[in-house]
């Protein structure tokens, strides 16, 4: 079993273990691992154990391969039913709570009502109720769902029962997606692990020693043990791109201000200055571009404040030559030795394939873009958050500690917060400038078609390492959209990625620190994705973009 997180008190723990173990219950006693299955060992890839271990029928196994649009396509002509869909992905989805620990709540029986009256009104009408008719979706922790708990991971709120969905969750289930589990996130959202004193923590599943991203870390590693075949996650940071990147999958941040976000639980809801984005984690461009369509503002949910109702446009896939901007370094953490041989690898094969990469800076300095971007996160200094933390009588996990001590995090004055907001403008109307001029340096004489670079320096991290978001939380106060791609065929190896002994980390508070962690051996199973960036509310050109890589870079 996963290891635990160690409760800061008494009272503390006693609320974790009432936590944990109604989760626990939940789980049917047929769909519970023998205890030779949970002998896990330190590094073990846990991804292996679903199909062996004799709980999942062959045809169980074959549906929950599969990716969602290939489900929704025989959902819609009946070939499966939502109930023998969703009892598949109950199945799986409590296998994977047991290896990693990626669940705060699970109800199948609701699912399976659900899944039952989708059935029905098929069998009377011939026809689905939406797009999504049928489909398991799994949702994050800090997401509303009417009679459901919603914690973000804090000891005092175990107590909060939803009244009413959120906005994304009710676009979902107008669509006909079916709801069988939330998922793990950290306590306060706000790190790159998934890991709280309420509900312990999650692993990742290529490697149990290794952590699952975050926030959006439960969603991670419920995909990619295909618990679940998509989720709606969150991203203020890198909350969706990280934990996507550490377990392998294909994800989109959209544009913010295109995704409703009624209904999401925040210590600190009044934070305007950097948007949250919801979009999807799964396993192909295709799940992105159908997903993305469903959760787009308009017409679902165009009237909801803070939402722009821009019409989905369908776009094909680009045909001829694309340019493609190469970012490497942000010149604060230099990215690990298989990271690096990813880019250049995906650079010449985009080149092999008729295109053009160009090597680019960005018209600022990252590290100050990361102090400011910090400022934003906690203008008040932390103190909602704080606050929500006595109650509940917790400690402060160290990542968020971590945080807070490296960027002197205070409250910000009303001169100083407008100060931010006016340097953030600033940085927007640079980055604009910039990328309209390399029209001058192409030789299609366009702007860049898209950027490709890091996700983050390393392809994971052990646990309760603090994590670096700089190569993610750049595209948050831009408000760009940014994906993420695997590299299926990518394998790291001490022979093609050494540790490079002549580097000299930088002097700021990470480079260090992620520069000594490296060793291929420890990251050997883990997968390698790479980000993929395009101009702000032109989401339907970078899924475009993720077609045409997917082709190149994944060929089937």
């Amino acid at each position: 079993m996963p290891s635990a997180v160690s409760p800061s008190t008494k009272p503390v723990q006693e609320v974790a273990i009432k936590a944990q173990a109604e989760v626990h219950d939940a789980i049917p006693p047929a769909w519970k691992l023998s205890s030779t299955w949970l002998e896990i060992s330190e590094h073990e890839n846990v991804t292996l154990i679903p199909p062996k271990c004799g709980l999942l029928t062959p045809t169980q196994i074959q549906i929950t391969e599969q990716t969602a649009t290939e489900l929704l396509a025989k959902l819609a002509t009946g070939e499966l039913s939502s109930v023998e869909v969703t009892d598949a992905f109950c199945i799986r989805a409590a296998i994977a709570h047991q290896l990693t620990n990626c669940l705060i709540a699970f109800f199948p029986e609701e699912a399976l009502r659900t899944a039952a009256a989708l059935d029905k009104h098929f069998a009377k009408t011939g026809k689905t109720i939406g797009p999504l008719h049928g489909l398991p979706v799994c949702i994050k922790d800090m997401y509303d769902v009417k009679g459901h708990r919603s914690t973000m991971g804090f000891v005092s709120w175990f107590d909060v029962i939803a009244e009413n969905d959120s906005t994304l969750v009710r676009v979902l289930r107008e669509a006909g997606a079916v709801f069988h589990a939330k998922t793990t996130m950290p306590q306060t959202g706000m790190m790159l692990e998934t890991t709280s004193h309420l509900w312990g923590r999650t692993c990742n599943p290529f490697n149990v020693a290794l952590v699952p991203g975050g926030s959006s870390g439960g969603d991670g590693a419920l995909i990619a043990m295909r618990g679940s075949p998509i989720a709606p996650s969150s991203d203020i940071g890198g909350s969706i791109r990280v934990p996507a990147a550490y377990n392998g999958l294909y994800s989109l941040k959209p544009t913010a201000e295109r995704i409703p976000r009624g209904g999401l639980r925040s210590p600190a809801p009044g934070n305007l200055s950097i948007k949250v984005s919801c979009g999807p984690q799964c396993h192909s461009v295709a799940d992105v571009q159908m997903f993305t369509k469903v959760i787009n503002a308009h017409p679902s949910a165009q009237f909801e404040p803070n939402v722009a109702p821009v019409p989905w446009r369908d776009l094909s896939t680009p045909h001829g030559k694309l340019s493609f901007g190469l970012w490497e370094f942000d010149g604060v953490v230099k990215p690990h030795p298989p990271i690096l041989r990813a880019l250049k690898q995906t650079a010449q094969q985009l080149v092999n394939s008729g295109h053009e990469v160009i090597p680019v800076t960005f018209p600022f300095d990252c590290w100050e873009m990361l102090v400011t971007t910090r400022k934003l996160f906690f203008q008040t200094g932390f103190v909602e958050g704080k606050a929500v933390l006595a109650v509940g009588g917790e400690e402060m996990m160290p990542g968020v500690k971590f945080a807070l001590e490296t960027f002197k995090t205070r409250p910000l004055s009303i001169t100083e917060l407008f100060a931010c907001n006016t340097q953030m403008s600033k940085w927007k109307g640079q980055m604009a400038e910039w990328w309209s001029s390399t029209a001058t340096t192409t030789s299609t004489g366009r702007p860049l078609d898209a950027l490709i670079g890091p996700v983050s320096p390393a392809v994971g991290s052990p646990h309760d390492l603090p994590g670096y978001c700089g190569y993610t939380s750049v595209f948050n106060i831009l408000d760009y959209p940014a994906a993420t791609i695997p590299l299926k065929k990518f394998k790291i190896s001490a022979e093609k990625d050494p540790k490079d002994t002549e580097y000299k980390p930088l002097p700021n508070p990470y480079d260090s620190m992620i520069y000594e962690l490296y060793d291929p051996e420890l990251f050997a199973a883990q997968p390698v994705c790479l980000q993929v960036m395009g101009r702000p509310f032109q989401d339907e050109e970078v899924i475009a973009v993720m077609e045409v890589l997917d082709q190149i870079l994944n060929p089937s």
